[in-house]
């Protein structure tokens, strides 16, 4: 995983009921910290042989695009499971899926293709708008329809461009889905992946992303 990814573990780590995440850096990963760091510091990780309440390791190879369905972070189905659900609407954004690789991942499936429902993009950070604009990333999302808003939090912390109406449903790549997280209490707020994302919005209904891909 780059560093962006491992920054997505480490963010929902929380989410989850964990009072912190850490994803060790490694190898290349460790490159790009140095110029995006504001003060020296140090890689943090496991102490060497400390011993752990429990170790789990999960195979990711094969493993299917998940969806985290109303009203909790932790009520994650396949994404094929919940081809019935029809969208509202589609928001690409935030911490953890605002990136300039998540835009990407997003513009990989939408490129040569319209969306059927609004998808509203709000980058993470102006260097994110700055990267994508760079590499056309922005205008193949346009060229598909997408609603480009400022960069920020936007929605997902319930602030602006982007509420959710009574009874809307909508699938986002945000950090939380409980009852009023990004407007209407009513509303329903399905997490998923850029890619997944992206699918759904040309579909206009949550879609495994590899009928795309």
């Amino acid at each position: 995983l780059d560093l962006d990814e491992r920054a997505v573990l480490a963010n929902q780590a929380i989410e989850m009921g964990a009072k912190n995440g850490i994803v060790p850096p490694s190898g290349p990963v460790l490159a790009p910290t140095e110029a995006r760091a504001r003060a020296e510091g140090r890689p943090l990780a496991g102490d060497e042989g400390a011993t752990y309440e429990a170790v789990h390791r999960i195979t990711m190879a094969g493993s299917a695009p998940l969806v985290a369905a109303p009203p909790n972070v932790d009520n994650v189905v396949p994404a094929g499971d919940l081809g019935g659900v029809q969208l509202d609407r589609v928001y690409i954004g935030s911490c953890v899926g605002g990136k300039a690789a998540d835009l990407r991942a997003a513009a990989r499936v939408l490129r040569g293709r319209k969306t059927r429902v609004p998808l509203q993009i709000t980058p993470a950070t102006k260097r994110v708008v700055e990267e994508t604009l760079r590499d056309g990333t922005l205008q193949t999302l346009l060229e598909a329809g997408a609603i480009l808003q400022a960069a920020g939090c936007g929605a997902c912390a319930g602030l602006h461009s982007g509420l959710l109406g009574p009874k809307e449903r909508c699938l986002s790549t945000v950090t939380r889905n409980f009852p009023g997280r990004m407007g209407d209490p009513t509303a329903e707020l399905y997490l998923a992946s850029p890619l997944t994302a992206a699918a759904s919005a040309v579909a206009g209904r949550i879609t495994d992303p590899r009928e795309f891909l």
